[in-house]
């Protein structure tokens, strides 16, 4: 990962998804999170942040492996989150941990599932975080099949509708939820998203020692 990219991921790193949406908030940007039934489905201890690394399939016959997706998860670069767009794809699983294990040893930070993975327990000793909308034991062999890699993709958002994820923007995730901030907006929305962390550590501060919900907000301006 180039040296700018690893410090924007570490200053996301210590943040949260809801300071993120925040900030879009105040600048008038609808928040661009993902919907809630995308959930964290394994352990882990803290943020996931990485950039975006695309993967796109549909449900269609097939015959065979599908070694369009064995070479997507061959190539998954290091310090990336696998964002995986299951477009149709229902009661089945899109990955299981073979690939994971695979995706994790190139350095893949975590994975974002719109469908379906199977092997909880075993990626989840694995630590390595997946967010999505369900598991399910049925493989995807010969239903579903990657159409797509490194490409925008859409996933549901949070406020209803779909969310464009381009490749290269930075995925954070956490026990909120998960949300996507484009690539070109994440110096300006960071900036602000650190004073705002200062600014609540210091309300939490004196809410202990009494300062009012109606004082917080006249003196930091959201509450």
């Amino acid at each position: 990962m180039p040296e700018q990219s690893r410090s924007v991921s570490e200053r996301l790193a210590r943040l949260d998804t809801a300071i993120l949406c925040d900030v879009f908030d105040e600048f008038g940007w609808s928040p661009p999170a993902l919907d809630s039934s995308i959930q964290l489905t394994t352990t882990t201890d803290g943020p996931v942040v990485g950039f975006a690394y695309t993967i796109e399939g549909q449900l269609t016959h097939g015959e065979g492996p599908d070694r369009s997706k064995l070479k997507a998860v061959d190539e998954t670069p290091d310090g990336c989150i696998a964002v995986w767009s299951g477009v149709n794809a229902h009661g089945i699983c899109l990955f299981g941990d073979l690939l994971a294990a695979k995706m994790q040893a190139n350095g893949c930070r975590g994975a974002v599932v719109d469908g379906g993975f199977r092997d909880r327990r075993a990626i989840g000793e694995m630590g390595f975080p997946v967010y999505a909308r369900y598991t399910s034991p049925v493989q995807s062999v010969g239903r579903w099949r990657v159409t797509r890699v490194g490409e925008a993709v859409v996933l549901p958002s949070s406020l209803g509708g779909l969310l464009t994820i381009h490749p290269g923007d930075w995925i954070v995730a956490d026990q909120d939820g998960v949300v996507a901030l484009p690539r070109d907006r994440a110096a300006e929305v960071l900036d602000r998203a650190e004073a705002i962390m200062s600014d609540e550590a210091e309300a939490r501060r004196l809410a202990a020692e009494g300062l009012s919900t109606q004082q917080m907000l006249e003196r930091f301006g959201h509450v």
